[in-house]
């Protein structure tokens, strides 16, 4: 199907509307007067319905005008936004950018970055992935940047935070009601503890695993399992510093190893054929600290 009208008389429509006038619309275009009328002239006689109307000065859209108008205008935004992208792909700035991150690292932190990418960095596509405990590996990471534990040794990485995880139970858990004042890792053995997948195992306390013990794929379930008192756990401080604070949690009394501290490292996949959108993000990442 041949269509009878362009984007470019929709755009000269849109823009004598937008500006208030054919002289005000030719000056933003940079065309003559003439081939601005012209063009509004032929729009008009290839649709056959009239869209604007001029009174003295005053331009105003008919009813047909401002329905069709309304209709053609994201589709305007969107090309605009496509010849815009194009000029962002030939400066060298890729289309889509890859991050993935440890589910333990701070949300409020992340995506203040990502607000600040986009509004650099309008045209570029950020594809985030959540991962939970990213350990040390020597297989190298599927995307651009990396926030999580170290990955293999010869990354580029700076450290971004240290995620402080405490040894935690709800207010009511047994633990508490303990006679001896300090716990050891012994007495925990016999209460069921949760894990994010392998929140600890890094400490070797796996010497004395409890004898019942759930694994969990998010924060979230960790969170509610323990504030369920049905177990206890090591739980990331930010996540839940409310909680401590309103007395649902308590801290364990443990003798040693209450607290620990796991670091988030930013890492650059291959830093040498990094684009200047994928430093931007680093570095708008590491202003958040």
């Amino acid at each position: 199907m041949m269509h009878k009208s362009t984007l470019e008389q929709w755009l000269i429509l849109q823009t004598i509307i937008d500006k208030g006038g054919f002289t005000a619309a030719a000056d933003s275009l940079y065309k003559s007067q003439s081939s601005v009328s012209y063009a509004i002239k032929n729009l008009q006689e290839q649709l056959g319905a009239k869209l604007i109307q001029v009174e003295g000065k005053k331009v105003s859209l008919t009813d047909i005008g401002s329905a069709l108008l309304d209709d053609i205008r994201p589709l305007l935004a969107e090309f605009t936004n496509v010849e815009r992208k194009a000029k962002t792909l030939i400066s060298g700035d890729p289309a889509k950018i890859s991050i993935e991150v440890d589910s333990l690292y701070p949300k409020s932190l992340l995506f203040q970055a990502l607000a600040s990418f986009e509004e650099a960095y309008p045209h570029t596509q950020i594809e985030l992935k959540e991962s939970i405990r990213l350990f040390h590996s020597n297989k190298k990471p599927d995307c651009d940047l990396f926030i999580g534990s170290r990955t293999i040794r010869e990354s580029i990485d700076e450290k971004l935070y240290d995620v402080e995880v405490n040894a935690v139970a709800h207010a009511d858990h047994p633990l508490f009601r303990l006679k001896k004042g300090e716990l050891s890792m012994n007495d925990l053995t016999h209460y069921t503890r949760v894990y994010i997948d392998n929140i600890g195992e890094f400490n070797n306390d796996t010497l004395d695993l409890p004898k019942s013990r759930w694994t969990v794929n998010t924060v979230e379930s960790a969170i509610e399992a323990v504030t369920s008192k049905l177990c206890f756990g090591w739980l990331p401080l930010h996540r839940v510093d409310s909680l401590l604070e309103t007395g649902v949690l308590r801290c364990l009394p443990l003798a040693a190893g209450c607290k620990r501290v796991i670091p988030m490292y930013l890492t650059y996949t291959d830093f040498e054929q990094s684009t200047t959108a994928v430093k931007a993000l680093a570095r708008m990442l590491k202003e958040c600290h």
